[in-house]
């Protein structure tokens, strides 16, 4: 592909991101905000009974998810019966689905050893009843690059749930807060979903041969997803209890911030730009680098400093109730920083239609990763299984690096000179910030707390920032990351300063 063809590409992949991000962080907002009232609200014990139900449905839900919206984003010459032919499977789906749920559900908690959960799951049965009446034009939005509309529904979804819960959780102080909230949410935002993306469905099932065929292999990666997805919640709530596993859930809604309201909404764009780029190998390879590279650049930081100031997090944020939960929050935020480069190569490797070869690759590491926290967890509690999770996230993260360099042909050292930097740079920050941790007696309070967190923010940004900056320039300002980044700071200030003007 020409440079003249792949400039504009880029601008939309970026600006399609920009628009993505912008979304999920106003839904992140919203969601701390939501997160800290109910953690006001709510026992460790409802959120870990939450947890543990979603754990069950999960099962269920990836062994018939279909994963058609990648289908019809890569498929080149679509037309309305594709999509007629994606929505009537999809409603099929979330109908048998919600019967077995609905079916099994005091099955599924007398396995669990909970009858509370029974209940839970007929609510969670509805809420997927009514995924299956989505507009399949949310997935067009996606593929013209319409990411606009598509973020306005996710905040929009977010908000409606934001706001149902709250109330339920003000007037109950129970877990059915969260769970009627998401379902009420649900029913308010699909009139709005046509509204966005207009889309009259007509049953069909013209080409059911077509979506099925990739299905086949889909459901095998579905299943070692919430393998190693919810294996901890499995693992947690039946060895170590619901509190446990109710810290553990909210620490990775605290500790995953950077990658999943960050780096998740870039996937969308990123997916539909390497496709335009599938028949053009050596520019695929350039793209996937220089792209990895960049969010790495910007949720590396974050994700490092997380885990430095999680004492600081439990305290100032989520109050006495929570005690304990500082560990879980700074392991976590490492492993999904390291976690987050195996989506790219998802995403490569379906654009190759290698579904079987991505499928059993991610069998074999989702059950290394849930050997490791099984026996981490029966040895040695809490601490051996976060331990088991820091070693099956580095595990992983070779073994996907390694895929990815053969399907694309560049050497296994290409992604870490283009990252060197930003690591060496979180190494400085993390030595800076805990030396002044050490210097700094620690003192009871919410107050003493929130000084120490801001003063070790300020400090982390600081020391990342200036490090980062120095190395680049000890390198002879090369291009990359530093950059590009650069240049959307300049670009966003000289945009500024021309509104000021006007």
């Amino acid at each position: 592909m020409s440079a003249v063809a792949a400039a504009p590409l880029g601008r939309r992949v970026m600006a399609g991101a920009a628009f993505m991000m912008a979304g999920r962080l106003a839904i992140r907002c919203l969601s701390i905000v939501s997160t800290l009232v109910l953690a006001r609200l709510l026992m460790p014990e409802d959120f870990g009974l939450v947890a543990l139900a979603l754990a069950a449905f999960a099962i269920a839900d990836a062994v018939t998810n279909t994963g058609y919206a990648t289908l019809l984003i890569r498929t080149p010459d679509i037309t309305r019966g594709h999509y007629d032919t994606a929505w009537t499977l999809n409603l099929l789906r979330c109908l048998l689905l919600a019967l077995a749920v609905a079916g099994t559900a005091s099955w599924q908690a007398a396995l669990l050893g909970d009858a509370r959960i029974g209940p839970v799951l007929l609510a969670v049965a509805a809420g997927v009843a009514l995924d299956g009446l989505v507009s399949i034009g949310l997935v067009r939005l996606q593929r013209e690059f319409r990411f606009d509309r598509f973020a306005t529904y996710q905040v929009a979804t977010r908000l409606l749930n934001f706001g149902a819960t709250l109330a339920l959780a003000v007037l109950w102080q129970s877990y059915w807060a969260i769970i009627l909230g998401t379902l009420a949410a649900k029913l308010l935002a699909l009139p709005l979903g046509y509204a966005l993306a207009p889309h009259r469905p007509r049953p069909s099932l013209w080409n059911w041969r077509y979506f099925l065929g990739f299905s086949g292999w889909g459901t095998v990666f579905n299943m070692a997803m919430v393998m190693e997805m919810q294996g901890a919640s499995l693992i947690i709530g039946r060895l170590l209890g619901l509190p446990a596993l109710g810290q553990y859930n909210l620490a990775q809604q605290v500790a995953t911030v950077p990658v999943s309201e960050i780096a998740a909404p870039t996937r969308a764009p990123l997916l539909a730009g390497y496709a335009e780029l599938a028949r053009d190998r050596a520019a695929l390879a350039r793209s996937y680098l220089d792209s990895q590279a960049l969010l790495f650049a910007v949720i590396c930081p974050i994700s490092v400093g997380i885990a430095l100031v999680s004492p600081e997090l439990e305290r100032v944020a989520l109050g006495p109730r929570w005690e304990g939960t500082w560990p879980m929050i700074a392991a976590i935020a490492l492993v999904a920083l390291a976690d987050n480069f195996s989506n790219a190569v998802f995403s490569i490797f379906a654009i190759f239609e290698r579904y079987r070869d991505t499928a059993l690759a991610f069998c074999l590491v989702a059950a290394l990763r849930t050997a490791l926290l099984l026996g981490g967890a029966w040895w040695w509690g809490m601490e051996g299984l976060l331990g088991a999770l820091a070693l099956s996230a580095l595990a992983g993260l070779a073994f996907w690096q390694w895929l990815v360099a053969r399907a694309l042909g560049h050497g296994l050292g290409a992604l870490p000179a283009r990252t060197w930097r930003t690591l060496a740079a979180a190494a400085a920050m993390a030595a800076g910030v805990l030396a002044l941790r050490a210097a700094w007696p620690e003192g009871a309070g919410l107050l003493p707390a929130l000084g120490r967190l801001l003063a070790f923010a300020a400090l982390g940004a600081a020391l990342h920032l200036g490090t980062q900056f120095l190395l680049w320039r000890l390198c002879g300002a090369p291009p990359g990351a530093e950059r590009r980044l650069a240049n959307l700071a300049l670009g966003a200030l000289e945009r500024l300063r021309r509104r000021r003007k006007a």
